[in-house]
């Protein structure tokens, strides 16, 4: 899926990240986050850490793998926190 796809699809599922927020537009060293963006023609997926600082998860040279890819990895975020009950309010 494209970028766009993605974001618009994040929306309509409201999926549970648990304390991480989504970043797709660049890279960040913020803690807990979890993120896709495009650097020299790589689209990187990434996750900082509680105390900032950043690692890459996977690197795919086309847009849609790489959303799909991230779609996937929250999507399984999602499961493993809804199947033990954790929930931010």
């Amino acid at each position: 899926m494209s970028k766009n796809e993605f974001l618009k699809k994040l929306k309509a599922k409201n999926l549970n990240t648990g304390e991480y927020i989504i970043v797709v537009d660049y890279l960040t060293e913020e803690p807990l986050v979890m993120g896709c963006t495009q650097e020299s023609g790589v689209w990187k997926i990434y996750e900082t850490k509680e105390r900032g600082g950043h690692f890459i998860i996977k690197e795919l040279t086309d847009e849609h793998e790489a959303f799909d890819y991230f779609y996937q990895l929250l999507l399984s975020r999602n499961n493993y926190l809804t199947q033990n009950n954790y929930s931010v309010t």
